[in-house]
């Protein structure tokens, strides 16, 4: 018996030492994707606040990318809609583009309401407006161009 008792506290020790070089690891790992989903900045704030656009401007650009939304969500399953939902609560985005297996069909449909909405927001742009997004496009290139070590 005194024997079943050393073994017993044995596997104890060992149980607790791996745990406990294992636990940073995890906690680690968890706070990482915590971080990354925290620390993101919203996609092109500071450019769109640089444009000054008029409080109709933003009424109707707000409209625009309500009835965008409306079109796209409208054009797929359930079950699609369902991983968007799920990605944007986990904060996790990478990848649900890919994971949501459109059809050649919702393909073109996503395409084409794509360049309706963009055709939508330059009719309300004025001409300096215009020329200031072809900057921050041209500047966006170019950092993905010495990014991907062009």
């Amino acid at each position: 018996m005194f024997r079943n008792i050393k073994k017993f506290i044995a596997i104890a020790c060992v149980t607790v030492a791996v745990g406990a070089a294992s636990l940073p690891s995890l906690v680690s790992a968890q706070g990482s994707t915590q971080n990354r989903t925290e620390n993101r900045k919203p996609r092109g704030g500071e450019q769109w606040k640089q444009l000054n656009l008029t409080e109709a401007q933003k009424t109707e650009m707000k409209a625009i990318h309500e009835r965008a939304k409306s079109r796209r969500d409208a054009l797929l399953t359930p079950e699609q809609r369902a991983l968007i939902t799920q990605a944007k609560q986990s904060g996790d985005r990478r990848g649900v583009k890919k994971s949501l297996n459109l059809t050649d069909a919702q393909k073109q449909q996503m395409k084409a309401i794509g360049e309706d909405t963009k055709r939508q927001v330059e009719a309300i742009l004025t001409a300096e407006q215009k020329a200031q997004i072809a900057k921050f496009r041209a500047e966006r290139m170019e950092q993905r161009g010495n990014r991907m070590g062009m």
